[in-house]
């Protein structure tokens, strides 16, 4: 049995909480690598603006993408920690204010995610719900990056 089900409307399932300014968001503890001190960041041309470059994690260059900015917040601040994960073949880290640790979740913390919301954060939240008193996002990691950003990401902006 599959450690995360809700996505596909079944009923619960662990994920890593963060905290990316006044969003607490939920990733998919099966995508979770690893979280760590912010590493250097290198700049790349013509990336969007939640993109900060790329870093080197364990070897790999992996897309830095600042959470809060993705979600339509400022990009003012300095992020604490790193979150890498794994999209399919792929890696890459989000910078994020925050890890707050693991939860199960169920379907009564995570609702549905309401059609103009949807289109305003650029399809990247798969649910919304509430934790503790406070709006939850759920993320689909598989959304954050389209091909031709990757493509960019890869060839330094030279796409």
């Amino acid at each position: 049995m599959s450690e995360v089900m809700m996505f596909g409307g079944a009923e619960e399932g662990r994920f890593l909480i963060v905290r990316a300014r006044g969003w607490i968001c939920a990733l998919p503890i099966q995508e979770v690598v690893e979280t760590m001190r912010p590493l250097p960041v290198t700049p790349v041309a013509e990336a969007p603006s939640f993109v900060r470059g790329v870093a080197v994690v364990r070897g790999r260059p992996s897309p830095v993408i600042h959470l809060a900015t993705l979600l339509g917040g400022s990009s003012a601040g300095t992020a604490q920690r790193f979150v890498s994960l794994r999209v399919g073949e792929r890696q890459l880290v989000l910078e994020v204010e925050e890890v707050l640790g693991l939860r199960r979740l169920g379907a009564r913390e995570l609702g549905t995610l309401p059609p103009l919301l949807a289109v305003a954060v650029g399809g990247n939240l798969e649910v919304l719900g509430t934790l503790d008193g406070q709006l939850l996002a759920a993320l689909d990691t598989s959304r954050l990056l389209t091909e031709a950003v990757w493509g960019r990401l890869v060839t330094g902006g030279e796409a």
